[in-house]
């Protein structure tokens, strides 16, 4: 009996035995795989730096527009695949933040420049200047990125033990080592000039000042305007929780509270100029769907009617966890504005407003002096690929990624079973922005 007893204890030795070498076996392993999947990644950020400096040299002698375009064009994905791989590391956010948007902006501006070129403006004198002074930081950054590769390999460092509890001596020491030799970078890479361009990272577009004109409000109104705004018959006290320090539009944030025993909150941004409402957030339960889409549009376009929002038409629509949000866009002289824009959630339960956001409308709406096309509609419709079917196109107004604002033909267009949205330039009669409709379960997608 007891031989039996010692046998089976034994095996039951050995089996876990086996199986603690096998899980040390499979975690050495995957730690391995995870550490050449780092070095990798930083191998290849190394090498896309060192691409995007080369480019910028060449682009700094080149006189040809073609040649630009491939440049710049080339310049942009190596930005934001240097800059891909920089973010997946396992450093922290704040010693990379510079390096990262030297990165975002270098990427964005390539990509405004390649267009510059198609449309056959060449680099001016200012440009020419920036792009010197970029390639010196890319190159000062290819150089500190060189140099921190071979000492991470002299001294075997391993990118790894950054994510791991474990031995941390050795974290200690590979944190140091990188986090000095990124502060020295950044150190150097908070002086590279301000760009100015027509993208979405440009500094210029974070200086536009607000539309938004008004009287300055007062802490002690925004409590009647946030019960004027829902008026859903429901008593609240009102918990103002803050103040939002948005240069774009600063602004009051408070909590509406239902009195008695209801568990619901909403969250309300009040601007502090005109006291309007920015943004608005019902967390109530939604329960059983009982209105459609097409009544939650009607809803929600007589709502914003109800709150001074005129001549709104829907855009497109996204169903989800029993809400419908609806984007809207401002109509002047029929020429739709994309421009200004109110995002509304309606609740398909009962139809209340738990979602709404004006900020696109508030910071851009105002009285627009519309010229007239400089091309026709005919002139317009030739751009368009002859194999697609085309409606009859309508007039907006978009904003460009810099936050400049182009009239253009809409076409509503489809090719076999895709639908887009094309916009042809109304002045240049240059194609300017192609949007994929796609049509699900849940409502309407622009991509």
């Amino acid at each position: 009996m007891k031989k039996g007893v010692f046998l089976a204890l034994v095996v039951s030795c050995l089996g876990t035995g086996i199986w603690g070498y096998t899980q040390y076996q499979q975690n050495r392993e995957h730690n391995v795989f995870l550490e050449n999947q780092f070095q990798r990644m930083f191998h290849d950020m190394v090498v896309d730096v060192e691409n995007i400096q080369v480019n910028l040299s060449k682009i700094r002698v080149t006189g040809s527009p073609k040649q630009n375009v491939l440049l710049f064009s080339d310049t942009r994905y190596l930005c934001y695949d240097a800059q891909e791989k920089l973010t997946q590391l396992p450093i922290a956010h704040g010693n990379v933040s510079r390096t990262e948007k030297f990165l975002s902006q270098v990427g964005d501006l390539s990509a405004a420049l390649a267009r510059n070129n198609l449309e056959g403006k060449p680099l001016n004198q200012d440009e020419k200047k920036m792009i010197e002074e970029l390639h010196n930081y890319a190159n000062y950054l290819s150089q500190q990125l060189i140099s921190l590769q071979k000492n991470m390999a002299d001294d075997g460092m391993r990118i790894g033990e950054l994510r791991k509890k474990v031995n941390q001596q050795l974290k200690k020491a590979n944190e140091n080592m990188l986090t000095t030799s990124f502060l020295n970078i950044e150190e150097k890479m908070q002086a590279y000039p301000e760009l100015i361009y027509d993208g979405p990272f440009s500094e210029h577009t974070k200086k536009r000042k607000s539309n938004l004109r008004g009287r300055s409000v007062e802490k002690d109104e925004i409590e009647k305007i946030a019960k004027d705004f829902v008026e859903d018959g429901r008593k609240y006290e009102v918990d103002s929780i803050g103040e939002i320090g948005n240069n774009r539009m600063p602004a009051y944030l408070l909590n509406l509270k239902p009195l008695g025993n209801e568990k619901k909150l909403m969250t309300m941004a009040i601007t502090k100029t005109g006291g309007h409402v920015l943004w608005m957030l019902d967390t109530g339960k939604i329960k059983e769907v009982k209105i459609s889409e097409k009544q939650g549009i009607a809803i929600a376009q007589n709502f914003l009617s109800k709150k001074g929002y005129e001549n709104m038409i829907p855009t497109y629509s996204l169903k989800y966890d029993g809400q419908l949000l609806i984007n809207f866009a401002y109509m002047q002289d029929d020429v739709t504005m994309y421009t200004d824009l109110v995002k509304v959630k309606v609740a398909l339960d009962d139809g209340r407003i738990v979602g709404f956001e004006a900020e696109g409308y508030l910071f851009n709406h105002y009285k627009r002096n519309i010229t007239d096309p400089k091309i026709s509609i005919d002139e317009a419709k030739d751009k368009i690929n002859i194999y697609t079917e085309t409606s009859e196109p309508r007039l907006a107004i978009i904003p460009t990624e810099g936050g400049k604002e182009v009239l253009c033909y809409e076409f509503k267009t489809k090719y076999q079973e895709d639908a887009f949205l094309i916009y042809i330039n109304a002045e240049t009669g240059e194609e300017q922005k192609i949007l994929q409709i796609l049509i699900k379960d849940d409502g309407i997608l622009m991509l």
